[in-house]
């Protein structure tokens, strides 16, 4: 087996460009590189010296094998471990690549540059790329099997200290952390440059090299971009200066690494031009020590890499999640490697969301039901390690891999779902963040078209992704265009904008009305004017940048105001400040115990530290709402109680204050024992003949919230209509019958009173009520008619009443009498156990 070398160094050394000469020359070579837009740009430099039959791209939404391919360019998780040779047979790769291998110190995603680093070999030459800083943690785990070759930078990089955006020099590149930043600097950089282009990881491919290629011809003089640009995306940019250099990683806000910043700063200088790095928009400069750190890029070697277990146990989920939480063993060090014990070298990073959806999902019905055998682990997992690419809540991917997995199971994704997805998004309207959602959401559909085996007709599928991924990045170009290089003025003057924000929430920037703030949403005004619209829209970016003193001042009035200033809309499932929404109802721990997220665009609150502030307020807020309403469920401890009335107090817990007392009894056993019974009656739990409930379970709040509660729990965006106020019954209409049998009602179908036929219509009764009637019936000599204090208290007419009292077992002959219970074989109420969702 051929040895390693390691090819370590700074920015533009020509590591790159090193591989690829070396791939070239060999008969087959893949290279695994960290971003998909990296991955294109390689694949096309590959085309360009082996032609397009010979070359292939591979990553998790874009696959582009032509027959007899014998050179990939890959994202390192998309490396194919062989090439398949003519006769079928799969054999390895001459040459294997990997770039940016400092990464496997990343806590995100280094298990992986780790698992190809210990794992992928070419049977002639194999290369990885990287920082210098690799040097120590490559010669532990390979000893003198390592060939280091050490490669100076090409061009001078020089720290310059701080500069206006006003004066930035031609080929400047302005790097940001925030999508909000991005944009707002882009704003000014339009007023002063005349334009920029725009650069951030969330941009397709095609959109990034639209943008990109005016720049490099010319057209704008300014690139402002996200730390995007950092990981070896080739550009003319001759100064890179920083706007900002903390970021938010996913955990917290915190200061870039020495080594991160020399990795952006190293941008500047392109081959033998030497380059300049500093800060803009008023940041305070670098520091000498850091300045000469990142010129000479000097820094301290990596002590750690990160690691996950590779040898899956698919016996079943929880064999698979545990061999995936397995601590690094001796033997995964490769043989004879010096480098002695593997605990504090191999160390495990941040949870991948493969592993969060696999913990989130392993007690999901489905996943119960449906993955047994080890194949199915196999597949499941595969399943979820769909990229969450639009970030939404957990919840919602969760839904999403479910969905996925169902149908992969059944025989594969359907023609209809993925229609139906591709026609929602097949819209080229919208601004830049509407556009860009759209195409992150295609990426996901791209992703599972790509997977092989989930999709019937895969070529067709991908092909309108495809296509669909290109219309969009077109439009994306032509609005990122018209917002940032558009050559009209804008009523803003000078480089500092301030936004004025009156009493009823409009917003003018130079006396100009460009929209209102909503909560902590701002609505862009429009008339429907298309000039007019993108005029707005550039005005709408500069008012963001405008709006921060009064977004921090909102935001420190939100989480100091009290409880009171807040409440909850049970049908709309927000969370109100002052009337207004703030916070929208997600689905927490348990039925009871929902969160409560920022309603936001993330232009009036981009700040991860914030959000987490406002969550953790508006979730504070939301617990007080269902104590408030429901004050005896909440206080109720099953595990404080006799062993008899736990089963109960849980299942009313899980009812939300109502449950099927028969179904608690027949799983759990009769409460017999007197002290179960009176610590059940001091806990203000009420045991009727067929249910069980809290005492003030039936008042409007507490139905409200009930009601509220399961809609979130179900995931649905809006509740179902409400029970009305203080009904003893009412018809259900067109609400859901398990949403109003969970919501504390007997539903039961009845002939309706006012139709001229025999019409049927489902009229829902109050658990306690029916159980009043059930109580009354004890005392009725049967045979009899029905009393009419029994229709009183249903609140319903004699037909219904008695329907009632056939579902709870009574025998009703011709005449509408009543007879003796007969002996029941299992409950007859429509509410089998427990309370149902809705």
């Amino acid at each position: 087996m051929a040895s390693l070398t390691a090819i370590l160094g700074p920015t533009n050394t020509g590591k790159t460009h090193l591989a690829i000469e070396q791939l070239v020359e060999h008969d087959s070579g893949v290279i695994g590189l960290p971003l998909r837009l990296l991955a294109r740009e390689v694949y096309e430099r590959l085309v360009v010296r082996l032609g397009r039959h010979r070359c292939a791209m591979v990553t998790g939404e874009e696959k582009i094998v032509p027959p007899g391919a014998t050179h990939f360019a890959c994202t390192v998780e998309a490396m194919p471990e062989a090439i398949e040779a003519p006769t079928g047979a799969l054999r390895p790769f001459d040459v294997v690549a990997i770039d940016e291998i400092q990464l496997c110190g990343d806590r995100e995603r280094g298990h992986i540059f780790t698992d190809r680093l210990l794992h992928r070999r070419g049977t002639r030459q194999t290369l990885v790329m990287g920082s210098d800083t690799m040097t120590q943690p490559l010669r532990r785990l390979y000893g003198s099997d390592l060939v280091v070759e050490r490669r100076p930078r090409l061009s001078r990089l020089r720290h310059v200290g701080s500069k206006k955006l006003s004066r930035l020099p031609k080929r400047s590149a302005v790097v940001a952390f925030s999508i909000a930043d991005v944009y707002a600097i882009a704003e000014e950089l339009r007023h002063h440059h005349g334009g920029c282009a725009v650069v951030t990881g969330a941009l397709s491919p095609n959109t990034r090299n639209a943008q990109v290629a005016m720049f490099q011809a010319g057209e704008v003089d300014v690139l402002v971009a996200t730390d995007a640009i950092g990981m070896g995306l080739n550009l003319d940019i001759e100064h890179v200066a920083f706007a900002a250099h903390r970021k938010f990683d996913g955990d917290s806000v915190r200061a870039l690494s020495e080594q991160e910043l020399a990795q952006i700063a190293g941008r500047a200088g392109r081959h033998l031009t030497d380059g300049t790095f500093g800060v803009t928009r008023g940041l305070a400069a670098f520091d000498d020590v850091v300045a000469d750190r990142v010129e000479r890029h000097a820094f301290p070697p990596q002590e750690t890499i990160c690691w996950r277990n590779s040898d899956l146990d698919s016996r079943s989920v929880d064999a698979l999640l545990q061999s995936l939480r397995a601590p690094p063993r001796p033997d995964e060090l490769p043989e004879g490697a010096p480098g002695g014990k593997v605990q504090g070298f191999l160390v495990s990073g941040r949870p991948a969301s493969d592993l969060l959806a696999l913990e989130r999902l392993r007690h999901h019905p489905v996943v119960i039901d449906t993955v047994r055998a080890a194949a199915d682990v196999d597949a499941f997992f595969a399943c979820c390690q769909i990229p969450d690419f639009v970030r939404i809540a957990p919840d919602d991917h969760a839904s999403l891999i479910v969905a996925v997995w169902s149908m992969v199971h059944d025989g594969g994704v359907s023609d209809d779902w993925l229609a139906e997805r591709c026609q929602v998004l097949d819209r080229t309207d919208g601004d830049v963040d509407t556009l860009v959602a759209r195409l992150e959401r295609v990426r996901t559909l791209t992703y599972i078209c790509q997977k092989p085996g989930w999709v019937k007709d895969a070529a067709h599928w991908q092909g309108r992704t495809r296509a669909l991924e290109d219309r969009l990045s077109d439009a994306l170009h032509h609005v990122l265009t018209q917002r940032f290089v558009d050559k009209l003025r804008t009523v803003v003057v000078g480089g500092r904008v301030s936004a004025a924000v009156a009493a009823d929430g409009s917003v003018e920037v130079g006396g100009v009305a460009i929209g209102t703030l909503a909560g902590l949403r701002f609505i862009a005004k429009s008339d429907g004017d298309d000039a007019d619209v993108g005029r707005r829209r550039l005005q709408v970016a500069a008012a963001a940048k405008g709006l921060s003193a009064w977004v921090n001042s909102k935001l420190e009035e939100l989480v100091a105001a009290d409880d009171d200033a807040f409440s909850v809309d049970t049908t709309a499932l927000t969370v109100c400040f002052r009337g207004e929404a703030v916070g929208r109802l997600v689905k927490g721990r348990s039925k009871l115990w929902p969160r409560a997220i920022p309603l936001t665009d993330g232009v009036v609150v981009d700040d991860g530290a914030w959000r987490k502030r406002l969550e953790d307020k508006l979730t504070a807020v939301a617990r007080t709402f269902v104590e408030g309403a429901m004050p005896a469920l909440c206080a109720i401890d099953p595990d404080a109680l006799p062993q008899q009335a736990r089963s109960m107090a849980r299942a009313l817990k899980d009812g939300l204050g109502v449950c099927d007392r028969r179904a608690v009894e027949r799983d759990a056993g009769v409460i017999d024992d007197v002290d179960a019974k009176k610590a059940l009656r001091r806990a203000r739990v009420r045991l009727g003949f067929q249910h069980a409930w809290l005492e003030d379970s039936f008042k409007t709040r507490a139905i409200a919230a009930r009601g509220a509660l399961l809609s979130v729990w179900k995931g649905v965006p809006e509740a179902p209509p409400l029970p009305p106020p203080g009904a003893s019954s009412f018809d259900i209409g067109e609400r859901p019958r398990g949403f109003v049998d969970a919501c504390g009602f007997v539903t039961v179908n009845v002939l309706d009173d006012g139709a001229d036929t025999n019409a049927v219509v489902v009229r829902a009764f109050r658990v306690d009520l029916v159980d009043d009637v059930l109580a009354l019936m004890k005392h009725v000599p049967l045979p009899g008619a029905l009393p009419a204090s029994a229709m009183e208290r249903l609140g319903c007419g004699r037909a219904a009443a008695l329907s009632v009292l056939k579902n709870a077992g009574f025998d009703v002959d011709a005449d509408g009498r009543l007879s003796r219970r007969r002996r029941h074989r299992g409950p007859r109420s429509s509410r089998a156990s427990g309370a149902p969702s809705p």
